[in-house]
């Protein structure tokens, strides 16, 4: 499977930001730092990329979205 969030953990701060704005609720905090605990729930609208203030995440576009209906 590829990635569809992907976090560089040498720039996150632990700021938390990302994981506020995710509505997916697929990132948590954890040991100061965030981390992407379900990359199948991952919407790619990228919130949680544009609220970082570090650019710390990246969101791969690329990587097949699933779809509302299922299919």
């Amino acid at each position: 499977m590829e990635k569809k969030v992907e976090i560089d953990e040498s720039l996150c701060t632990g700021c938390g930001a990302c994981v506020a704005m995710c509505p997916a609720r697929i990132l948590k905090m954890e040991k100061g730092a965030a981390k992407v605990i379900n990359q199948e729930a991952c919407d790619m609208l990228g919130g949680c990329m544009y609220a970082c203030p570090t650019g710390a995440i990246k969101v791969n576009r690329r990587a097949k979205a699933g779809s509302f209906f299922g299919f």
